[in-house]
């Protein structure tokens, strides 16, 4: 048997598939960082407001991506639609699912830009802590829920262009998103060039306008990409039978991201039984872990894509090495990572907030999350290589499975009954991502999915 280190350098050499992986998880990195700022930005940004605007932000983030999280997995049935058309090399079938995509995207993502802005008070009612709080939230989603129709549509283009391998578009998308969310957070949260201050409500309107810049970076991209070839003699209204192909393909990722977003609302819910302290520290550990979970979404997505090109074409072989060399890349990033929550982690905590009391309570949870961070490679690339094989369904009914049977009730045993506070509270999710990771290789390596049909 050969030595860790010649295994490991097979693993990064320069061959097809390595710069195939790279060349798609590289841009959907930087894209997804850039999204993780939209929020942190947000936090850092109203932070000058206390420990009850943190609180709020963290709150309102996670509730509202809840509601939009159901209709981002549409987005990733899109990709894995378009990955296996590419891949049988059927470009009209490409168009007609464009086509249905975007008015798809168009008439959710009103319904949730109108919709939300009567519910963000009632939202806040059910999943807020006490008054103050759901206060600030309320305020913060009333003007967030205002763009969502963008970053609904962004997400479903994103994942058009992801599943022809043009992953570079999403990432400069994201980038214009996050620098417009800064500049925009110095306009209306502090009152700049003559607008009246808004605080919280400031960051909300800021992210609604951000979205809005991100998405029209899109067009350039479809003219640059020659997308236009795609949609030669195909018709501009929507087809029933694509329709039903996304919602087909698309509703188990929706329906997952969504219940599972649920979960952890709930799980903030169970947080405001042991104090403001302990929301605003799992606000400060939600932005931080939105940077290390972004090598498993992006090699994730690499995966997706050769692996559904791959099957499209029949090449099962690589469809399988693909997955398992991207969850390898990831895991190696993710660990990195990893190591500097446990060594870094209170300097990472300093950087968001200056508060001691927030430090000490956070710092102990990273150390737990940074020991777990490999597995949680393997769980997210692998369950999308799933999803993109065909077997999406499976992996709606672990996540499910999991996160009610296990995490929610584990994180109340952890923290409240047994009075380990955030620390049990988030040894929880320790155990939730260990589990999934374990289940999804095992799945994975039995092949089941190579019978697996989009």
């Amino acid at each position: 048997m050969d030595p860790l280190y010649k295994k490991i350098f097979r693993a990064y050499r320069p061959s097809r598939l390595n710069v195939k992986i790279l060349s798609l998880a590289l841009p959907v990195v930087f894209g997804m960082l850039s999204q993780s700022l939209v929020w942190i930005t947000d936090t850092v940004m109203v932070g000058y407001l206390g420990q009850n605007a943190i609180a709020a932000i963290g709150i309102g983030g996670t509730s509202y991506y809840t509601l939009v999280a159901f209709l981002i997995g549409f987005s990733m049935g899109v990709q894995i639609i378009v990955a296996r058309r590419f891949g049988e090399g059927k470009r009209s079938e490409i168009g007609k699912v464009g086509v249905s995509t975007f008015y798809l995207s168009v008439f959710f993502g009103i319904l949730l830009s109108v919709s939300g802005l009567w519910i963000s008070e009632l939202i806040m009612f059910w999943v807020g802590p006490e008054q103050t709080v759901n206060a600030l939230g309320t305020e913060y989603l009333y003007y967030r829920f205002i763009g969502s129709g963008f970053y609904f549509l962004g997400f479903c283009f994103r994942g058009f262009l992801d599943g022809l391998g043009f992953t570079k578009a999403g990432f400069v998308s994201m980038a214009v998103t996050t620098l417009a969310n800064i500049f925009f957070n110095w306009i209306f949260i502090y009152g700049n060039l003559g607008v009246s201050p808004m605080g919280i409500g400031g960051a909300g309107l800021a992210s609604s306008i951000a979205g809005l810049a991100g998405l029209l970076v899109f067009p350039i991209f479809f003219f640059y990409y020659k997308i236009g070839e795609y949609f030669e003699g195909v018709s501009l209204l929507p087809s029933i039978e694509h329709l039903k192909e996304i919602f087909k393909v698309g509703s188990p990722p929706g329906f997952e991201e969504g219940l599972v977003n649920v979960a952890f609302v709930i799980f903030s819910k169970i947080q405001g039984l042991i104090s403001v302290l302990a929301v605003a520290a799992s606000n400060v550990l939600f932005s931080t872990l939105s940077f290390a979970f972004l090598p498993g979404y992006a090699f994730g997505v690499a995966a997706t894509t050769i692996l559904g090109q791959a099957m499209g074409a029949k090449k099962y072989k690589l469809a399988y090495h693909s997955a398992f060399r991207s969850a390898f890349i990831a895991a190696h990033v993710m660990g990195l990572i990893g190591l500097c929550f446990i060594f870094f982690g209170k300097w990472i905590v300093y950087a968001m907030t200056r508060d001691e009391s927030l430090v000490e309570e956070c710092y102990p949870v990273l150390v737990l999350l940074g020991i777990i961070q490999i597995g949680d490679a393997y769980h997210m690339v692998i369950g999308a290589a799933l999803r993109g094989a065909g077997m999406q369904n499976y992996v709606f009914r672990i996540y499910i499975l999991l996160t009610y049977a296990v995490m929610l009730p584990s994180a109340y045993l952890f923290g409240i009954v047994w009075k380990g506070e955030t620390l049990g509270l988030w040894t929880s999710i320790f155990v939730w991502i260990g589990s999934l990771s374990l289940i999804f290789v095992y799945e994975f390596k039995k092949k089941n999915w190579v019978k697996g049909t989009v």
